[in-house]
């Protein structure tokens, strides 16, 4: 990203006219098209990249924060299982009949809260 850049200032700079002694009005002209250029790209980058990935980053974690026993879910690893217990950094997940893991708040990819159908859980043979 920071070669993109060089390259476009690199770029900008070879576009302005050369100094000639008259044109003095002239070379500030091109030095603020430069700027204009240059906080233009700084703009884009802020709106189709930065802006997106804090939304997105907030929203997962307002997500991680919304965990609460019972709910359904799923981790980064691709386990599903029901939250049996939250603490602070770890939530502890039923996977099966007699099996709970422990994992990390931040490895859960996924809630199933109520009627939702986000992700689904295999039933075990047990509940049946």
């Amino acid at each position: 990203m920071l070669n993109y850049l060089t390259i476009l200032v690199g770029q900008a700079y070879a576009m302005a006219p050369s100094p000639s002694g008259e044109g003095g009005a002239q070379q500030q002209g091109g030095a603020g098209m430069t700027l204009i250029m240059v906080a233009g790209f700084f703009l884009i980058l802020y709106f189709f990249l930065l802006r997106p990935q804090k939304k997105q980053q907030a929203e997962r974690q307002k997500m991680l924060d919304a965990i609460q026993k019972g709910d359904r879910i799923q981790t980064v690893g691709g386990l599903l299982g029901v939250v049996t217990a939250v603490d602070q950094k770890e939530v502890t997940i039923r996977v099966a009949a007699d099996v709970r893991v422990k994992i990390a708040r931040s490895a859960v990819a996924g809630i199933q809260k109520g009627g939702e159908s986000t992700i689904t859980v295999a039933k075990d043979a047990s509940n049946q």
